[in-house]
């Protein structure tokens, strides 16, 4: 299934750092790309990004080679996610409104990364972590619901209840931005 990364694995697994690199420099943006859709600020998924690879690292020799491995890569970014966000509910934490804009190179990137990031955390503001994690998987990253089961540990039955409760209450939300 890991056809072509099976010989970086099979090297990180054996302790090969720069195997490794390889690994992160291709699956780097997937990671970015789902830790900020999740968190919705710039500076903590660039943190949860950094997190999840440290995370694979430690874990790559358990990593079973018969799992996509973007999947497995997809549940520690989820997880680790999902972590801050319950350690954002516990501080009561308000969500984010201010965002950096760091020395980027790419200053119209990162305009649309904070306008991005402002939609994404008004729509889902309310929702539970594991709301959140279900509709940004399914309805954003277009994921199946059993790799959405493999990736967060959810029932069939639990995807569909939270996915259904998500779309119903952001229905809400913009149904009220539109009057």
């Amino acid at each position: 299934m890991n056809d072509n990364l099976t010989p970086y694995i099979k090297k990180c697994k054996m302790g090969d750092r720069d195997a490794f690199r390889q690994i992160v420099a291709r699956y780097r943006q997937m990671v970015y790309t789902l830790s900020f859709r999740l968190l919705c600020n710039e500076e903590d998924a660039e943190d949860a990004t950094q997190e999840s690879f440290i995370k694979a690292w430690e874990s790559i020799k358990r990593y079973d080679e018969s799992f996509k491995f973007s999947t497995w890569l997809y549940k520690i970014t989820a997880n680790t996610c999902y972590d801050r966000l319950r350690r954002r509910k516990r501080e009561k934490f308000v969500e984010i409104g201010g965002f950096e804009l760091h020395d980027s190179s790419n200053i119209e990137e990162a305009i649309e990364n904070r306008e991005l990031g402002l939609l994404i955390s008004k729509l889902t503001n309310g929702l539970s972590a594991k709301q959140r994690i279900v509709f940004i998987l399914s309805d954003i990253e277009g994921l199946e619901s059993a790799e959405i089961g493999e990736i967060t540990g959810l029932s069939s039955g639990k995807i569909k209840s939270n996915l259904h409760l998500a779309r119903k209450q952001i229905r809400k939300r913009v149904e009220g931005y539109e009057n």
